[in-house]
């Protein structure tokens, strides 16, 4: 019980939904590069950090659940509902099959998303070796 409070809190989940959309967004730029020839081929993009931002700094009205089949309205619940949103970009043309891929900002993206991921990652392995350390030191006391 309280091993899982400790492995599913609000930080922790942060962290691990931090993963998932560079992992998302790392399917998506690595499409991308695939099909820089493809003719008519439209960029793909991962959106998630504004939603975590918005669910983080949500200093609005929470609401009280009392029924699990009810809405998650505000608080550290909303975090667990942010979920990496793919968008297909039908507006920018950049060449004259159509396809819209520039490589030179594929190539770039690629680099920033992975520092991301192991930023991400990083500080997540940190936070899982404090609670192991806090366990130890629990069990020699």
């Amino acid at each position: 019980m309280i091993l899982g409070r400790l492995l599913e809190d609000a930080t922790t989940n942060v962290l691990k939904i931090g993963i998932d959309g560079t992992n998302e967004r790392h399917k998506a730029i690595a499409n991308n590069i695939a099909n820089v020839d493809t003719p008519k081929y439209q960029r793909a993009s991962v959106e998630f950090e504004e939603q975590l931002k918005r669910a983080i700094n949500h200093s609005g009205l929470i609401g009280r659940r009392t029924h699990p089949a009810h809405f998650i309205i505000g608080g550290p619940e909303e975090i667990n509902m942010v979920r990496p949103r793919v968008d297909i970009d039908h507006l920018t043309r950049f060449r004259a099959d159509k396809n819209n891929i520039n490589i030179d900002q594929e190539m770039a993206d690629l680099a920033e998303n992975t520092q991301k991921n192991v930023q991400f990652t990083e500080m997540l392995t940190r936070r899982y070796s404090s609670i192991k350390q806090v366990i130890s030191e629990a069990g020699r006391a």
